[in-house]
């Protein structure tokens, strides 16, 4: 009998096998193209339930509202993929507008000038936060939660706690209104942002040594590589997304609002998320953190069509993320 048994069993182990690999492929093909097979589901839903939904209009309007919240998700994706966190690009946002506007009302400058000063303010703040992440170890939680409080505390002190309301420029408003053909100047830039993103994380040795930090720090230290150059430069990226994020803001608004950009970091680290970034780094990519603001977006504008009251809409947006963060975590358990 106990031969018997053996030579029955023996037939099934390949098909157990053939069985176990479907799985785990549908598993694989599900953590790498789930979003993009989420963001069609969506796009089919609210196309079939409001034909407006697939106006031309509609989706340049869906990509300009996304577009900021885009590019900051691509320097939050760089952040957490190297194993940290920033919660400051909020008050970053308003920064990098405030600084604009000030440099426009009160010193003249150009629209080119001042829109580099807000990049380049919110490079500075992302410096500071590597800087004492890396050298202080500080816990990046703490040390970026502290400059969001901080940040948002100079917003106020240099603009007097008004709104600041600067010469209206149409060189700098086209930063914000402006198109390229029938493209808003703003997804033109969230293109620029992304693409050059993805080429350095691709491309680079610093994009690799990013995933090697977020995977594992004590291997990418014992593989030579400088680990406390490569975080500060990331939350550098980060810093300066934000701060270009806050010039397309003012110049669309043509105003600079001292609590401009409150909130933000909340929208943006769930764009990173539903687009498949860990939390625990190494894992993801920028362009999927781009993705997710657009599944977002997407989301949003869809259900707004539809009048969903907005008290509905934020828990609807809650459960979106919740699923997303769930099936890519149960996808990669099952994998590993």
């Amino acid at each position: 009998m106990s031969h018997e048994s053996a030579t029955v069993e023996q037939p099934r182990a390949p098909a157990a096998r053939r069985l176990a690999g479907r799985r785990l492929s549908l598993e694989a093909a599900l953590a790498q193209y789930g979003l993009y097979l989420a963001l069609l589901l969506l796009v089919i839903l609210f196309g079939a339930l409001s034909p407006a939904f697939l106006s031309v209009d509609n989706g340049l309007s869906v990509l300009r509202q996304v577009s900021t919240v885009g590019i900051m998700a691509v320097g939050e994706a760089f952040v957490i993929l190297a194993g940290g966190i920033d919660v400051s690009v909020g008050s970053v946002v308003g920064l990098g507008g405030m600084v604009a506007g000030l440099a426009l009302r009160d010193y003249g400058a150009s629209p080119l000038v001042a829109a580099f000063l807000g990049l380049l303010a919110g490079l500075l703040v992302g410096l500071v936060n590597g800087l004492v992440i890396s050298w202080l170890r500080v816990n990046p939680f703490i040390t970026t939660l502290a400059t969001l409080s901080g940040v948002r505390g100079i917003v106020y002190i240099i603009s007097n706690q008004y709104d600041v309301r600067f010469p209206a420029l149409d060189a700098f408003l086209y930063f914000g209104r402006g198109s390229v053909g029938p493209i808003p100047v703003q997804v033109v830039v969230l293109v620029l942002v992304v693409a050059i993103a993805w080429l350095l994380e691709t491309r680079t040795t610093f994009g690799r040594a990013i995933h090697a930090l977020g995977g594992n720090e004590t291997a990418a230290r014992l593989s030579g590589i400088a680990v406390e150059r490569v975080r500060v430069a990331t939350y550098a990226i980060c810093g300066a997304c934000a701060g270009l994020a806050g010039v397309l803001i003012t110049a669309q608004i043509a105003i600079a609002v001292p609590y401009q950009g409150s909130g933000a970091e909340l929208d943006v680290i769930a764009a990173v998320v539903v687009g498949g970034v860990a939390l625990t780094g190494g894992v993801g990519s920028v362009l999927l953190a781009a993705l997710g603001a657009l599944f977002i977006g997407v989301l949003a504008n869809g259900m707004a069509l539809l009048d969903i009251p907005s008290i509905w809409q934020m828990v609807i947006k809650g459960v979106a993320i919740l699923v997303a963060v769930g099936l890519y975590n149960i996808a990669r358990t099952r994998r590993a």
